[in-house]
């Protein structure tokens, strides 16, 4: 009996070491920049606390608070442009540095169309 309970022990473990990493969002660092970079699809934009709500979509779904700021630096399909092209629903590439587990104060946003 305590050897069965064992086993199943250690599946249970080897599964959760498998399996749960794959459930948590993913944040790539991008090669030319070293930078932390999140994709998603804006959902909101709070020009008062100056934040973008992205969400990623993934094994699960996940919000981020990207901060912008003064030095921000946004554009459209790779062309200069301002925080009004990010839209709700428009897929955004922010760069940055990640600040806690869900908040990136972002350095650069690049939008795209949906």
């Amino acid at each position: 009996m305590k050897r069965k309970t064992s086993i199943i022990v250690v599946l249970a473990l080897g599964f959760s070491l498998v399996l749960v990493p794959g459930l948590y969002p993913q944040v790539k660092t991008d090669t030319a920049t070293k930078l932390d970079r999140i994709t998603g699809t804006v959902q909101s934009v709070n020009k008062d606390t100056s934040t973008i709500t992205v969400q990623q979509k993934g094994t699960v779904n996940i919000s981020w608070q990207v901060v912008y700021n003064a030095q921000t630096k946004f554009s459209f399909r790779n062309a200069p442009s301002s925080l009004d092209e990010g839209k709700e629903g428009r897929s955004v590439i922010c760069l940055g540095k990640l600040d806690g587990k869900t908040r990136l104060n972002a350095s650069q946003v690049d939008v795209r169309e949906k």
